[in-house]
């Protein structure tokens, strides 16, 4: 996910930025700034800005209104789409904003400023801008074979959240002290109880307390993770100072996040908000792909989306206004037997079983998809090749660790997985999806 960051100013700040924006440099974040009082236009690689901020600190409160009207106004006329590319307003604490005045505005940041809270929340509102965009595109897609698709935006209001909390105890009185009253904690004292929760509630995050011999939780984690329905379930790692290194096995192990201990209130409850919100939209955003889906082309053996869907649906990314980045990967499936040989025909319920899990591995706004020869292409949409490495990995770990049987079958057959990587957008003048999708397997530039 590329991170370039547009920052509109009361005050012309020339070629710098603003004193505070400079932690964002130190997240790997490229800043412009551009004032909303300039008559000109800011250049065209500040129209590349995939998320914008508008800084109030230093404007006076008689001024912010038309400061804010001005910034709105700014940013349509420069064709940055309200839901596409997001905008956060910085301001002091004692701003007040009423109900117009944040309209415009997806977030609200105010100080005290740290990098990792601001990173954060900017990387958080980038994913759900990312998912709202594919959503658009993905409900073009299915219109031209003839089905509507509603187009829902992020959940704005988090209300009736539910976090689980497993651990010693010492962090949950603070953790619920830092959070708003209105979350619901139910604390399990051990990871059977915790499983037995999780199965029969439908809980936002969990959150895990690492202080004395936490092999166990550690482990925990890992499970957790190798189980499709919480492959992106938020885990947070409340960590105590003596069990550091156990905090950093658990991060390995597929936590989301480590919280120190004593920690920030204002940061743990920004990171439970970010991490609740991102999922839940997930949830709402397959759960509607997942039914319009059985009324689209797909692929006769493993119900996933077909070849057919693939290219008509890399064809309406064509005629975006905007340059579309995305990655896609080759998958080769390989069956070996207990003995050590390779099993080149596996029967059709084994191969859809494994394709499917393979998708429920996925995103939300990713795709699989099986082509006409045999294979499996995923499309990752605005990800690079470093965030679909990733998570191909993770896939791959959990894939190759669960047990799959050939159908009359009394013995277990080892998935194997081969992944072949390739990045593009559709600005490219030579973006040809034929060609993108024979050179995967043919001639791929990365391999792994």
């Amino acid at each position: 996910m590329a991170k370039q960051t547009l920052i509109f100013t009361h005050q012309d700040c020339g070629l710098d930025v603003p004193v505070w924006a400079e932690m964002l440099a130190e997240a790997n974040f490229a800043c412009w700034a551009h004032c909303v009082h300039s008559e000109d236009k800011p250049d065209d690689v500040s129209l590349k800005a995939d998320i914008l901020m508008l800084d109030l600190l230093d404007v006076p409160q008689e001024s912010i209104r038309d400061v804010v009207a001005k910034a709105a106004s700014l940013r349509e006329s420069l064709g940055f789409a309200e839901a596409r590319v997001p905008m956060i307003a910085v301001a002091h604490p004692s701003v007040q904003f009423d109900e117009d005045m944040l309209r415009p505005f997806s977030d609200v940041i105010k100080p005290p400023l740290t990098m990792e809270l601001i990173a954060n929340r900017l990387i958080s509102l980038m994913r759900l801008a990312t998912m709202r965009r594919e959503a658009e595109r993905r409900s073009q897609t299915f219109r031209r074979f003839g089905v509507g698709l509603p187009v829902v935006p992020p959940p704005r209001l988090m209300e009736k959240q539910e976090l689980l909390y497993l651990g010693p105890g010492m962090a949950l009185l603070p953790i619920q002290t830092a959070l708003p009253q209105d979350i619901e904690i139910v604390a399990a004292l051990s990871p059977s109880m915790a499983l037995h929760y999780l199965d029969n509630n439908p809980f936002d995050a969990l959150i895990v307390e690492l202080r004395d011999y936490n092999e166990h939780l550690v482990q925990f984690i890992g499970d957790l993770r190798r189980n499709s329905n919480y492959f992106s379930f938020p885990i947070i790692v409340v960590c105590h100072k003596r069990a550091t290194e156990d905090g950093l096995a658990a991060l390995a192990a597929g936590a989301n996040d480590i919280v120190s201990f004593p920690f920030s209130e204002r940061f743990f409850e920004n990171r439970i908000e970010i991490l609740v919100r991102e999922e839940r939209y997930r949830r709402q955003l397959r759960k509607i792909f997942t039914e319009a889906r059985l009324l689209m082309p797909t692929d006769e053996i493993t119900r996933l989306y077909s070849e057919e869907f693939l290219k008509a649906h890399l064809g309406v990314l064509s005629e975006q206004d905007g340059a579309v980045a995305m990655s896609f990967a080759g998958i080769d499936v390989s069956f070996d037997e207990p003995d050590g040989s390779r099993n080149d025909k596996p029967d059709a319920s084994l191969l859809a079983r494994v394709g499917r899990f393979i998708s429920s591995l996925m995103r939300a706004e990713d795709m699989l998809t099986r082509l006409d020869n045999g294979r499996f292409v995923a499309f990752f949409p605005d990800t690079d090749l470093f965030e679909a490495r990733i998570a191909l990995q993770r896939i791959r770990s959990i894939v190759q660790l669960s047990p799959f049987v050939q159908e009359n079958a009394t013995y277990g057959v080892n998935v194997t997985l081969d992944f072949s990587l390739h990045h593009c957008d559709t600005r490219q003048a030579d973006f040809d999806p034929e060609r993108i999708l024979r050179d995967l397997f043919e001639n791929p530039v990365i391999r792994f």
